[in-house]
C-alpha cells in the first residue's frame, strides 16, 4: 500500500470514528438523564472498572495489527490464516475463563461495591468476554488495512449500543439494560467483523501465491507483546496521572474544575486517533519490506499537528464557548486551565504517533524513555503543586521535552 493513501484512509476512519463517538456520547447522555443518580453511579463505576481491565486487550489489538500487516507485506497468506485461527481460539478461551471467574465471584464483587443486585456484575463479565474477541478482530482489520470495514464495525458497535440501551432501559432494566446494550452491540460488531475477515481465516491452497511451509514464531509474537504491556500503560500514566494526583492533593471543588477543563484536552488528544490507527499498519508493512518508513510518520505528524493545534487555537480563543458545549456551563475557574491543557494534549497526541511508530519498526528501546518521562512527571507533580496551573505547566514541559527527544530519534532513524 502506497503512503499516499495515508490521508485518504485516515479521512475514512476519522469520519467513521466521529460517528461512532457521537453514538457513544448520546449513550452516555441518555443514561445520565434516564437513570436515577444511584443507578448511574453504579453504571459509571462498572464502566470505569472495565476501562482498567481493558489494558491487556488493547495490547492484543496492537499485536494483531502488527503481525497482520507484516504477514500481508510478505504475502504470507497461510500465516495470516494460522495467526487468526490460533489467537481467535485463545482469545475466546480467555474470555470464557474471565466470564466464569466473574460469574462465580459476582456475589462478592457486588457486595464489595455495595451493589444490591449481582446481575449488573454478571453483565460486566459478559462485556469482558466479548471484549477479548472484538479487539482481536479490530486488530485484524487494522493490520490488513481494511479501514472501511474497521470504520463500519465501530459505527455498528456504537449505534447498536445506543439503540439497545434506549430500548432496554425504557423496559425498566436500568443498569443491567445499559450494560446489556453494550454486550449486544459488541456481539453484533464481532459477527460483522468476523464476516469481513472470513476469507483471511480460510486456509489457502499450497500452490497458491503467498503460501509457505513456515510456522508461526510464537516466541517473536510474545516477545513483541511484552514491551507493549509496558509501553501502553506508561503512556497512559503520562496522560492520566495528573487527574489522580489533583484529586488527592487539591480540594474536591478544585479537582472538579480540573476534570471539567481536562475534557477539552481529551477531545484534542483523541481527535487524531484515526490517523495513528492508519499509520501503524502502513509503517509495519513498509518495515517488513525493508522500505522507508520515516516519511509515513512525518506525514502523520503533519496531519496530527494541523488537527490538534487548530483545535487548540479555537479552544484558547473561545474557551467559554467550548466549555459550554462540553459541560453546559462556562466556569470562570476553568478558563485559565484551557490553554495549558490544549497545548499539552496536542503534544501528547504527537507523541502517541511516535509511540506506535516505534512499535511498528520494532524500536523497543524507546520504552525506557517513556518510563523515565512518566517517573519524572510524577516526581515533579509531587514536588511542585502549589496551584492547578503549576501542575499543568509540568504537563506542558514534559510533553514538549518528550516530543523533542522523539524528534531527535527520528532524525537519527532517517539518517540510517
Amino acid at each position: 500500500m502506497k503512503s499516499e493513501s495515508l490521508l485518504k484512509d485516515s479521512t475514512i476512519l476519522f469520519f467513521a470514528s466521529i460517528v461512532a463517538n457521537v453514538f457513544n456520547l448520546l449513550y452516555q447522555l441518555f443514561m445520565a438523564r434516564n437513570l436515577e443518580p444511584v443507578y448511574f453511579g453504579v453504571l459509571n463505576m462498572l464502566l470505569s472498572l472495565l476501562v482498567v481491565t481493558s489494558v491487556p486487550v488493547n495490547v492484543l489489538q496492537t499485536v494483531t495489527a502488527k503481525f497482520m500487516a507484516t504477514f500481508k507485506a510478505d504475502n504470507y497468506l497461510n500465516k495470516i490464516s494460522l495467526f487468526l485461527r490460533v489467537f481467535f481460539k485463545r482469545a475466546l478461551i480467555s474470555g470464557l475463563a474471565l466470564f466464569l471467574f466473574v460469574l462465580i465471584s459476582s456475589g462478592k464483587i457486588a457486595a464489595f461495591f455495595k451493589i444490591q443486585n449481582r446481575f449488573p456484575v454478571i453483565m460486566s463479565g459478559l462485556i469482558m468476554m466479548v471484549s477479548t474477541i472484538l479487539p482481536f478482530n479490530l486488530g485484524g482489520l487494522q493490520g490488513l488495512q481494511k479501514f472501511k470495514g474497521l470504520g463500519a464495525t465501530l459505527i455498528i458497535s456504537g449505534g447498536l449500543r445506543l439503540l439497545f440501551g434506549i430500548v432496554l432501559v425504557n423496559f425498566g432494566l436500568k443498569v443491567s439494560g445499559a450494560l446489556g446494550a453494550i454486550v449486544l452491540g459488541s456481539i453484533a460488531a464481532v459477527l460483522f467483523s468476523s464476516i469481513l475477515l472470513k476469507t483471511s481465516f480460510a486456509w489457502p491452497e499450497k500452490d497458491a501465491a503467498g503460501f509457505d511451509d513456515g510456522k508461526l514464531d510464537f516466541k517473536a509474537i510474545y516477545k513483541f507483546a511484552l514491551p507493549i504491556l509496558v509501553a501502553l500503560p506508561s503512556f497512559s500514566l503520562l496522560t492520566n496521572m495528573d487527574v489522580i494526583f489533583v484529586k488527592h492533593l487539591f480540594s474536591p471543588l478544585e479537582a472538579g474544575y480540573y476534570s471539567i477543563a481536562q475534557m477539552v484536552g481529551k477531545v484534542i488528544f483523541f481527535l487524531p486517533s484515526a490517523v495513528i490507527m492508519v499509520m501503524f499498519p502502513k509503517a509495519s508493512a513498509n518495515y517488513a519490506r525493508n522500505e522507508n518508513t520515516t516519511h509515513i510518520l512525518k506525514k502523520c505528524l503533519i496531519i496530527i499537528g494541523l488537527l490538534c493545534f487548530s483545535a487548540s487555537g479555537f479552544c484558547i480563543i473561545f474557551p467559554e464557548l467550548v466549555l459550554k458545549m462540553l459541560s453546559g456551563r462556562a466556569y470562570l475557574e476553568c478558563i485559565p486551565l484551557i490553554a495549558p491543557f490544549s497545548i499539552s494534549m496536542s503534544f501528547f497526541a504527537l507523541i502517541n504517533a511516535f509511540l506506535f511508530y516505534h512499535l511498528s519498526v520494532n524500536n523497543l528501546k524507546f520504552i525506557y524513555i517513556f518510563l523515565a518521562a512518566a517517573a519524572i512527571q510524577v516526581i515533579l507533580i509531587l514536588l511542585f503543586h502549589g496551584t492547578l496551573l503549576e501542575v499543568l505547566y509540568i504537563l506542558v514541559g514534559c510533553s514538549i521535552l518528550l516530543f523533542l527527544i522523539n524528534c531527535v530519534s527520528l532524525r537519527r532513524l532517517a539518517k540510517r
